[in-house]
């Protein structure tokens, strides 16, 4: 193969066989290509167009380029990602509950960049949690345990990372496809038979409008699907935050409490939709709302809290900061801010809006989030609503409470007060927008529920 023939071929407008993209590929991870070549084919693929088999082929390709993990053939290995939102606590629930049905969930997660706060900096928020573990470590908790969470680690799509530095400077970044390949690159390599997509659509959202989640979303799940693994995508709103609770330290006390069957109701929701989906993916669950139920039966029942502390207890947490989770004492385990202050309505009505953008931005500003990579994270400050969308108040009602280690400038504080927007109209928060899967049209959420 020539790689300016195929730049010519894809500026002519015509479809990269199989071969030609992984040759591509390749060339990339053995630096045989000009980075002026890589940028031209990048700007290729967006101009003319990547079709689904093409975006499949690359995706493969780029996973192939580094380590897959192969796991135990009788295992059933599941997996879920989000698009990244504000107050997303979802990942901590459904490992506590998923696991207890006997699949294996091996999570590869982020660190939090900007207003979207990182799975990995939540849980480094419990003392003595580690997220880096060693891969014999991983296998044997697996077989043990039946979930771990730590960071991307060792030889994960190498491919991936070449090409991410070019987009970045290039303007190829938001092309879909590109975005698709590269998430789903990563993901699939982590060896599981069932993926669930958690794709957000709304303002504190890489996709703002519903058409764009949902054009994200039907790449992903048929990139997965091609390349055989069981991938469905939840459609879910990112306009107001997920729960009441904002920040690493802060997320993980409600997590814990949804943990424990206490949780806000979009919070238990979303987890339950989206763990039913893996339970009946592996048949588990014969339909969604027999799975939805026997999720939620692990919050009330204690062993999801058991297999949380399981998992934490693995990965460093000592038996004494256990202890006092297992008691509810976060007070003891989770540091503690200088100062709360509150934000009050100044005048009554329904809260028609919580922005979730300005919110996540005010977090990062506190100390709670990064603004660059390297930024030390304060997991003690953060937002804590008491009121959301489509609640009540009353003129001069605490609408929040700001944790924070002195850091709330006047105009930050601005910035807070002005995420809340009161009204007259109440508008509560429809959460779940609809469910995809390969070859159908996106469902409703309640007709979805109804079929499966």
């Amino acid at each position: 193969f020539s790689i300016p023939e195929m730049l010519s071929k894809k500026r002519n407008g015509e479809e990269l066989l199989d071969e030609e993209l992984d040759y591509f590929v390749k060339c990339v991870c053995q630096e045989d290509i000009d980075r002026s070549q890589i940028g031209a084919m990048l700007m290729a693929f967006c101009l003319k167009g990547l079709n689904t088999k093409e975006t499949v082929s690359l995706t493969k390709s780029m996973m192939n380029s580094g380590t897959v993990q192969t796991w135990d053939p009788t295992w059933t290995t599941v997996d879920k990602h989000s698009t990244g939102g504000v107050g997303d606590k979802v990942t901590f629930p459904l490992v506590a509950a998923v696991p207890l049905f006997g699949l294996k969930m091996p999570m590869v997660s982020g660190r939090g960049l900007g207003h979207t706060g990182g799975t990995a900096d939540k849980l480094e928020s419990i003392p003595g949690f580690k997220i880096s573990l060693s891969e014999e470590h991983m296998k044997k908790t697996l077989q043990d345990i039946g979930c771990y969470v730590t960071t991307q680690f060792g030889n994960i799509a190498p491919a991936d990372k070449t090409l991410y530095s070019i987009r970045d400077v290039t303007s190829t970044v938001t092309y879909p496809p590109l975005i698709c390949s590269s998430i789903m690159s990563k993901k699939l390599s982590e060896g599981i038979s069932s993926l669930v997509l958690d794709v957000k659509s709304g303002c504190a959202s890489t996709t703002h409008s519903h058409e764009e989640a949902e054009g994200l979303a039907r790449k992903m799940v048929d990139i997965g699907h091609g390349m055989g693994v069981r991938t469905t995508a939840v459609l879910t709103e990112m306009d107001t935050p997920i729960g009441y609770n904002i920040g690493n330290s802060l997320e993980m006390i409600e997590s814990l409490e949804c943990i424990r069957g206490n949780g806000p109701a979009d919070l238990e929701k979303i987890v339950s939709v989206q763990a039913a989906i893996l339970l009946c993916d592996a048949g588990i669950a014969s339909t969604q709302e027999k799975g939805e139920e026997m999720v939620l039966k692990t919050f009330k029942d204690g062993t999801a809290l058991e297999k949380f502390l399981q998992i934490l207890g693995n990965q460093g947490v000592e038996e004494g900061t256990l202890d006092l989770l297992r008691k509810a004492e976060y007070g003891e385990v989770f540091a503690q801010p200088a100062y709360v202050e509150n934000i009050t309505a100044d005048k009554s009505g329904f809260l028609e809006e919580v922005n979730a953008l300005a919110l996540g931005k005010a977090s990062v500003l506190l100390g709670g989030g990064r603004q660059r990579p390297g930024d030390k994270i304060d997991p003690a400050v953060g937002i804590k609503l008491v009121r959301t969308k489509g609640d009540q108040v009353q003129n001069g009602d605490v609408l929040a409470e700001v944790h924070h280690n002195g850091k709330l400038s006047t105009p930050l504080r601005e910035r807070i007060e002005g995420a809340f927007l009161i009204g007259q109209k109440k508008t509560p928060i429809k959460r779940i927008l609809g469910v995809m899967k390969a070859g159908v049209p996106t469902s409703d959420y309640e007709v979805y529920r109804s079929q499966h």
